[in-house]
């Protein structure tokens, strides 16, 4: 087995940076590809059975990289889904405007915050981590200790909810 491991990490280093280039141009980014190329090392399970010649183990290499620079592309599209670049309307100073325009604005901010509280703990939770402070739909799935679609789920169906809100009350 130790022998197996010494001849995968001369193969591993011998295609290193062929390796690191692919994953590169895979993400786009060159450190991204550093670490999924480390990744990809540490996931070959030595071939116990002695019959995989040295192509066939740069070949799983290849196919590790291909398939760790896939998932860290569906994570980031997941994390970023529905963001937007801008805040909320009721985050950002609003020029005070005329007497009526700063009573619907208080209003509409009154109505979002009261359907804000009237949600879930943890769906408003993730809104307020999410929209307020910033963070990843990782990080607010690690917070609330859930995955991240099921973050992501209640953050899409509470901005419904405020949103239908807002669309009820000016109607």
């Amino acid at each position: 087995m130790a022998a197996e491991i010494n001849g995968h990490l001369d193969i591993f280093l011998k295609n290193r940076t062929a390796l690191v280039d692919y994953a590169a141009r895979l993400t786009g980014s060159r450190d991204q590809a550093e670490d999924i190329v480390q990744d990809a090392f540490l996931r070959l399970k030595p071939d116990e059975t002695g019959q995989y010649s040295p192509g066939q183990t740069v070949s799983y290499f290849y196919n590790i990289v291909r398939n760790l620079a896939f998932d860290a592309a569906k994570r980031r599209n997941v994390e970023t889904r529905g963001r937007d670049t801008d805040p909320p309307f009721w985050i950002l100073p609003q020029d005070p405007g005329t007497p009526e325009q700063t009573v619907l604005l208080a209003d509409q901010a009154r109505v979002a915050s009261e359907t804000l509280d009237g949600l879930p703990k943890d769906m408003r939770r993730a809104i307020e981590l999410y929209r307020i402070e910033g963070l990843t739909l990782e990080a607010i799935a690690a917070d609330l200790q859930i995955s991240i679609a099921t973050a992501h789920r209640l953050i899409r169906n509470g901005m419904v909810k405020i949103a239908l809100s807002l669309d009820r009350a000016s109607h």
